[in-house]
């Protein structure tokens, strides 16, 4: 049903959307599996043929396709009533497919910068230089992993208790306990734009554990309508320490609040049709919410990086700056707080109980963002939802669920690809800041290089559901 669950009473997950509706799902037990397939890719175009010095370009490409397209995401329900007034449960879900690996590029670092110009293996430049290329005397290329990719695995233990007020409405609250694995690859190259250049790839995998917790109402306004509300606050995760140069915050990866409200209509035989509307704050997290401002990261970090580290601290400054990675106030993936609408439709037809759903939201990425979101392109908008449930006994339901996202490409420019500036005045700007002014030498221009990002999403779920009493619907 597209994720429109805030006022239904459907199984002993729902506690991961409303807590609050544990206690009408009666003794319950649910398992199930998905198989999640996302195909992501991105392209990259030539630079204008006016373009000026740049800093970073991706190689041009047509299309550089992620290698891995499945994985296998398992969801627990287990719900059981105290006495008639109260309930308590467990869900236990996880969220995976949040991993790029790119392996067919190269890029490109400093064109018409004399002495600064070369190309590195893999798509961020994680590798060694091109055979061929020009030598790589700044030391751009990360002389590691060519392979640009990153993975996240998120894990959440989410205990609840619900407790109805009166006959018609409830209460709930559910303790959030997450569990987070990240790795990153191919990211060497822009180690020395960090305030932790030894911690920004190629680290292996780390590990995170946080907590949080969500609120929810529950209530049958009347004897055709249900309504729903929930809150889930921001999971406060502990720092991933072996990627302390990559995030801002040094290393912070909070998961972000979200807020969601629904309506269930309750309609003559045994139909529902739901409508839930959900708020995603990604904004609060820098991590994820933070842009990229490409004037202060080159401006305040990578010149004056650069140029420290080729005239020996003459010229430039190799300290820590909070415009570098990794800092409180690091570039992060920019991506914007998303509004969420979910449509539902359910009927009951003997043994069988059919869905189907349709969400539409909105994009978090913005198309000034496009650069970084290489490694994470969550474009999509629209989602179409199918199922059923069998009955096998009044106890035993088997069910199947289909998902399909369409693709929705995002373009826009590197920023980082063309310098509204000559290389006198760039590297002016980085040794004598204040006095050679390139504060506005980086932004949206025709000459820039454009990048695509697309994403399409496919699922299969599969579960067994089993009531060890009736449940009041």
């Amino acid at each position: 049903m597209a994720g429109a669950a805030t006022a239904m009473v459907e199984d002993s997950l729902v506690a991961s959307v409303n807590p609050a509706n544990g206690v009408w799902v009666g003794d319950a037990f649910d398992l199930g599996l998905s198989i999640f397939a996302p195909i992501r890719d991105h392209s990259a175009s030539e630079r204008g043929d006016d373009a000026g010095p740049a800093i970073f370009t991706i190689s041009p490409i047509n299309e550089d396709r992620s290698q891995r397209e499945r994985f296998y995401i398992p969801g627990f329900g287990y719900n059981r009533r105290i006495d008639e007034r109260s309930s308590w449960g467990v869900a236990v879900y996880g969220n995976g497919g949040l991993n790029t690996v790119y392996t067919q590029n190269t890029a490109r670092f400093g064109d018409q910068i004399p002495v600064f110009r070369t190309e590195c293996e893999g798509s961020f430049g994680g590798g060694g230089a091109v055979e061929g290329a020009p030598p790589d005397t700044a030391g751009f290329c990360g002389n590691g992993d060519p392979t640009a990719s990153v993975d996240l695995i998120q894990l959440f233990v989410v205990p609840s208790y619900s407790r109805k007020i009166g006959e018609r409405f409830s209460v709930g609250i559910a303790p959030i306990f997450a569990a987070q694995q990240f790795e990153a690859k191919g990211l060497n190259a822009f180690a020395a734009f960090s305030n932790s250049p030894g911690r920004v790839s190629d680290q292996d995998k780390d590990y995170s554990l946080g907590y949080g917790g969500r609120l929810g109402v529950f209530g049958l306004a009347t004897d055709w309508l249900a309504v729903g509300a929930s809150y889930q606050s921001r999971i406060r995760m502990q720092r991933f320490d072996k990627y302390e140069g990559l995030f801002a915050e040094r290393g912070g990866f909070d998961i972000p609040s979200n807020w969601n409200a629904g309506i269930t209509l309750l309609l003559p035989g045994q139909q529902r049709v739901a409508l839930d509307y959900q708020h995603i704050n990604f904004n609060e997290v820098d991590s994820v919410g933070r842009p990229l401002d490409p004037n202060r990261f080159v401006n305040d970090c990578a010149l004056p990086r650069l140029l420290a580290s080729q005239t020996g601290g003459v010229f430039g400054d190799a300290g820590e700056s909070p415009a570098c990675l990794g800092s409180d106030t690091g570039p992060g993936f920019g991506w914007q707080d998303v509004e969420v609408f979910k449509l539902g439709y359910q009927v009951t037809l003997g043994s069988f109980v059919l869905r189907a759903g349709y969400s539409r939201g909105e994009n978090p990425i913005p198309s000034s963002e496009v650069l970084f979101n290489i490694l994470a392109p969550g474009v999509p908008e629209e989602h179409y939802t199918a199922g059923l449930s069998f009955r096998m006994t009044p106890a035993l339901s088997l069910d199947l669920a289909l998902m399909y996202a369409r693709n929705n490409p995002v373009r826009g420019k590197n920023p980082l690809s063309n310098v509204d500036a000559s290389v006198l005045e760039l590297l002016g700007g980085g040794a004598l800041p204040g006095v050679v002014d390139t504060s506005d030498a980086f932004g949206p221009d025709p000459q820039d290089q454009d990048i695509t990002l697309d994403m399409r999403q496919y699922e299969l779920s599969l579960g067994i559901s089993y009531r060890f009493a009736a449940a009041e619907r």
